[in-house]
């Protein structure tokens, strides 16, 4: 795979366009930082319940939720500006958080800016926060672009982006693993698990594994296969949304 490790204007287009696989910014929100907001993520983490699987926890209703029903898509536009003034002042007490940082540095690096994404009038949700426990872990799979609620934005493609607030000690799992590009997402829902994703046995050795630091910035294509490796000891805390590629002379959009 291939990768840079600097968010520019330049590796920003090449991201959208296919040129890369990835960008992976050591560092780019503070450690300290990352390390204040914990105990609020915990507290609200323990208080969540993600509806597709317990393999992580996972504060409001994300798309992925919103994509399953009907009933899942109100409850995702009706609960996310909640989840967003949570995550704004209760967890990140007013400070700026990394995806907000992130959102800013995209608008002035992409010709057309960057904005958060609407359904119907209706903001969408900007940013979530998921957390991995001991045990923790996530099957591999990709994260769909023909789903209703994106249908309107035409996304040529859907980056994956994690802002890394806590990280298991090294050697302790928490990798995420990435696999070929599945651009068939019919033939992917053909082959999906019962609970949700692929089975690991059977895609083989993974192409590239990446272990980030705290406070690093990991954008990718999210039509690329990826999972995250079991943790075995401490936890994984990311800062987590997706940044919509529309047409040429389109701005983003973010969602999660």
């Amino acid at each position: 795979m291939k990768y840079a490790d600097e968010l520019t204007g330049a590796t920003l287009a090449r991201l959208a366009e296919g040129d890369l696989d990835a960008i992976w910014v050591r560092r780019f929100h503070a450690a300290q930082r990352c390390e204040a907001v914990l105990p609020r993520v915990v507290r609200e983490c323990e208080r969540s319940r993600y509806t597709l699987t317990g393999d992580f926890q996972s504060i409001g209703t994300s798309i992925g939720e919103a994509a399953e029903s009907p009933a899942g898509a109100r409850r995702y536009l009706d609960t996310a500006a909640d989840t967003r003034d949570l995550i704004r002042h209760r967890i990140f007490a007013g400070r700026l958080s990394p995806l907000d940082e992130l959102r800013l540095r995209l608008d002035e690096l992409w010709p057309q800016g960057a904005t958060v994404a609407h359904h119907e009038g209706r903001a969408m949700l900007p940013g979530i926060i998921r957390r991995w426990p001991t045990g923790g872990h996530a099957n591999p799979h990709i994260d769909q672009r023909a789903i209703p609620l994106l249908a309107e934005h035409r996304l040529r493609r859907r980056i994956g982006t994690n802002v890394y607030l806590e990280v298991p000690p090294p050697g302790s799992g928490g990798h995420v693993d990435f696999w070929g590009l599945w651009t068939d997402e019919r033939e992917y829902d053909n082959r999906r698990r019962a609970d949700y994703g692929l089975d690991r046995d059977a895609l083989g050795e993974p192409h590239w594994s990446c272990e980030p630091g705290q406070g690093d910035l990991l954008m990718f294509d999210a039509a690329r296969v990826h999972g995250v490796r079991r943790v075995d000891r401490g936890a994984r805390v990311t800062a987590a949304c997706f940044v919509g590629v529309r047409d040429p002379g389109e701005s983003l959009v973010l969602f999660a």
